[in-house]
């Protein structure tokens, strides 16, 4: 799936109404605090919901679904050190989720949050 299409995607579903008419920083922004919002669920619902979950498992496929949004959105070329640091947090982000939903752990997935607050916190100072 191409960054576009995920995107797309991304976007019809319960974001679309707080980023359809805002610029690509804000949607970002917009995705970033989904993403918190969503691994939050997710590691509460590791604890607190059944072993099968469709909570947790739309926790789950939103915040992969919004990390690779991240990863993509990237620009090597223009920001090549930032870029990459980028994505290796998102990269770390992505394996507590993955291994937090799959081993039934939910501190992996908090162990993930406190990165994307801090890159949250510093995408909103940005204009």
């Amino acid at each position: 799936m191409n960054y576009n299409a995920s995107m797309k995607q991304y976007l019809n579903n319960d974001i679309a109404s707080k980023t359809s008419n805002l610029n690509p920083h804000k949607i970002i922004e917009e995705v970033l605090k989904d993403l918190k919002k969503n691994m939050e669920t997710l590691a509460y619902s590791i604890d607190n919901e059944p072993v099968i979950s469709s909570i947790k498992s739309q926790s789950f496929s939103k915040s992969l679904t919004a990390i690779y949004i991240l990863q993509s959105s990237l620009n090597f070329d223009e920001g090549k050190e930032i870029a990459e640091n980028l994505f290796r947090i998102y990269e770390f982000c992505k394996e507590g989720i993955m291994n937090g939903f799959t081993k039934r752990d939910s501190k992996l997935v908090y162990e993930a949050i406190p990165p994307i607050n801090e890159i949250l916190d510093g995408w909103k100072q940005i204009k």
